[in-house]
């Protein structure tokens, strides 16, 4: 659009003059919109990718810190189990401070295990037991209710601390079955995994309380 034309007041223009007019403002609004989307784009993406990439920065540096933390809680529960007889045959679970008390670290290691077939097979010996040692008195007898309980299984899985029960009882029946019983019991766990907590706090120096520095370790 030339300057004349520009320069016209309205009224004078020709229709071929208003609608080049026309043309021109739908054409800058249009190229305004476009730089407006194109504002919005790059804002977007700058702030998506640098958010996300901090994300994976801290993500990374809490996976190092994790691996750190955990080798360095092995070797120092190996240590205390040099020097305390009480953690020999330890689970892996234990509690340090610092020599201030103002920070502390609790750790644990949970071994889990899975039995097998043989499990069942078990648990139908040791019933053939009560059946054999208690006879029609089961019911009445503290120690046949005592092994139906630790016979129960949780969330249909047999519970490993039960069977660790049972297996200490074994020598007090001289009965086949519940000797057998108990081998298989024993035979048929099978390890699965391991996994390992740990919470980190400090203390708090105006209350004087314990805090947790919150961590997610579980997910990573």
């Amino acid at each position: 659009m030339n300057t004349a034309t520009l320069s016209k007041p309205a009224n004078e223009l020709s229709a071929a003059e208003l609608k080049a007019l026309l043309a021109d403002r739908e054409s800058e609004e249009q190229s305004q919109r476009i730089q407006k989307r194109k504002d919005y784009e790059i804002l977007r993406d700058g702030t998506v990718n640098e958010l996300v990439g901090g994300a994976l920065h801290f993500n990374g540096a809490l996976k190092a810190f994790k691996t750190n933390a955990y080798n360095d809680l092995e070797a120092m529960y190996k240590l205390l189990q040099e020097h305390s007889s009480r953690h020999e045959k330890g689970k892996g679970t234990f509690t340090i401070e610092n020599s201030e008390s103002t920070m502390k670290v609790q750790f644990k290691r949970h071994d889990a295990t899975m039995f097998d077939e043989r499990a069942t097979q078990a648990e139908k010996y040791i019933l053939e037991f009560l059946t054999d040692e208690f006879g029609d008195d089961s019911e009445s007898d503290p120690r046949n209710k005592l092994i139906k309980k630790l016979l129960e299984r949780k969330k249909g899985k047999v519970d490993k601390d039960n069977v660790l029960l049972l297996a200490g009882m074994k020598d007090d029946f001289a009965n086949a079955n519940w000797h057998k019983g108990i081998e298989l019991y024993l035979e048929s766990i099978v390890p699965a995994h391991t996994k390992y907590y740990a919470q980190f706090y400090y203390r708090d120096s105006v209350d004087d309380a314990w805090l947790s520095i919150v961590l997610d370790f579980a997910k990573l």
